[in-house]
């Protein structure tokens, strides 16, 4: 938790020099990086109090196919001079959420009992996606415990929900309150 909280320090920071491009091609130098921290042995090299910075600042580099902006290199070694390198991959995901918000572009979760058609789906993505003036990703996400349907955009903060229960409670409450 705390990782994400201090990535997401750098990732702002880069952002407010970077424009979305310049943002997309950090993110698309850094996302090939990271991959390598899967590999135990590049974790254990990194965090090695024995290799020198320097030896560290231009491993991270060697996994990279092409030259990187002068934004990449300079927090690239500024994560390195202040070991803080195993951060790297928290702040490609950090990257990538300020990208996709600069590009109007958010993940949205439905859940439902049981899986939608593919047409309803692309329906409820394409108008909420005209409402919000955003593009919207819309997952199916089943949920055996939920009556109806529910749909949660983390990003925008918002949620939307047609429970059975829910119904049935607030008609009843309006029933009583008409009579």
């Amino acid at each position: 938790m705390q990782e994400n909280v201090i990535a997401r320090k750098y990732a702002k920071a880069l952002s407010s020099v970077c424009s979305t491009d310049e943002l997309t091609e950090v993110y698309d130098s850094y996302a090939e990086i990271s991959q390598a921290f899967s590999i135990k042995k590049f974790h254990y090299i990194i965090n090695s109090r024995i290799i020198s910075k320097d030896e560290k600042n231009s491993l991270v580099r060697s996994f990279l196919n092409r030259d990187i902006s002068e934004y990449s290199a300079r927090l690239l070694s500024i994560l390195v001079d202040n070991n803080r390198i195993s951060l790297l991959p928290f702040i490609v995901l950090e990257i990538k959420k300020i990208i996709n918000s600069r590009k109007k572009i958010y993940n949205a979760t439905l859940y439902v009992k049981a899986e939608l058609d593919e047409v309803y789906v692309f329906k409820i993505q394409s108008n909420l996606s005209r409402k919000l003036g955003a593009t919207l990703n819309v997952t199916q996400h089943i949920d055996s415990n939920i009556d109806g349907i529910r749909l949660e955009v983390i990003d925008l903060g918002i949620e939307i929900s047609f429970l059975k229960n829910r119904f049935t409670q607030e008609l009843k409450e309006f029933i009583l309150k008409a009579v």
